[in-house]
């Protein structure tokens, strides 16, 4: 496979990396939001990290545990709601957060599906959904970079 198949604004099944132990897949399969997809060449300006051959993939958590931050979202934490998370393949409401971003390489060990021949794709965001991802992602580098925690052995 020479390229990655996932563009931004997909959501893919991976093994998200956990905070505690930041360079390693996630122990479960989990729904992540790719923000940006990039060759070997290009993933220099993503990350210092040495890339493998297939590539970067950034993507950033979602969850479906919608109550987690009851009515008011912070900053960076996007609500998903019923007929948006069904447009993007999932059966239920889950919420995009941002702040939380992964970067790893487009390997099976963080994409549990690569073999399928969806690879773990779950089901693209709307336009307006990815504006909204687009704008807080920006809003969170340029007045909370505080807020950012980078997981994923090629986080910058």
């Amino acid at each position: 496979m020479a390229s990655i198949p996932f563009k931004s604004g997909d959501i893919v099944w991976t093994n998200f990396p956990f905070e505690d132990n930041p360079d390693r897949p996630g122990p479960v399969r989990h729904a992540a939001c790719v923000v940006a997809v990039f060759t070997r060449q290009q993933a220099r300006v993503a990350t210092t990290a040495p890339i493998d051959d297939r590539g970067l993939v950034v993507g950033v958590y979602t969850s479906s545990q919608v109550r987690k931050f009851g009515d008011a979202l912070p900053i960076g934490v996007i609500q998903v709601r019923s007929d948006r998370a069904s447009q993007a393949g999932n059966q239920r409401p889950f919420f995009i957060d941002v702040r939380k971003r992964a970067f790893v390489p487009f390997a099976r060990r963080f994409f549990p599906e690569i073999d399928k021949s969806n690879h773990g794709l779950i089901g693209p965001v709307d336009r307006g959904l990815w504006a909204e991802v687009l704008r807080q992602y920006k809003l969170v580098n340029d007045r909370h970079p505080e807020l950012i925690v980078n997981v994923g052995p090629l986080r910058p």
